[in-house]
């Protein structure tokens, strides 16, 4: 990973980190929980001081989440990233092979979702007396239902 670095800054607070990174002073705190972030350097007054290279695992945590990648994911290959002068491609290309998959699973997922919402409605336009849905199926309801 680089580092990005901010003019005349050494070490950044959690709002100046949040600030920089465009997120939240609480989703520092969980990434640093969660193990995202490493942990923090503590001042004497027990604040959070982070070193500039922060920024770039945060910007890769972003990114990461942008693709779909779960935070566990992006925690690994991070991790890996970072135990190699060079990010492994073949275990990023491994993630985003899975995340693919999985994206390509919830697109049948929704595609049969629209087929069924779909049919519901052409049920229902062809039976404007009233329809009675229920799961998966769509049928006229009777003149006693409808009048309830």
């Amino acid at each position: 990973m680089t580092t990005a670095t901010l003019p005349g800054v050494s070490r950044l607070s959690t709002g100046a980190l949040a600030r920089a990174g465009g997120v939240s002073v609480d989703a520092i705190r969980f990434y640093e929980r969660e193990g995202l972030l490493p942990p923090a350097e503590r001042t004497s007054g027990d604040h959070r001081r982070y070193p500039p290279e922060a920024l770039d695992r945060l910007d890769f945590i972003r990114v990461g989440q942008r693709l779909g990648l779960s935070l566990e994911e992006i925690k690994e290959l991070a991790d890996a990233c970072e135990q190699v002068a060079d990010c492994p491609v073949n275990h990023a290309v491994e993630l985003l092979r899975g995340r693919i998959a999985n994206v390509e699973r919830q697109l049948t997922d929704l595609t049969a979702l629209r087929d069924r919402l779909l049919h519901v409605v052409g049920q229902m336009e062809s039976h404007q007396g009233g329809v009675h849905v229920t799961t998966g199926t769509a049928r006229p309801v009777s003149a006693t239902e409808h009048t309830r």
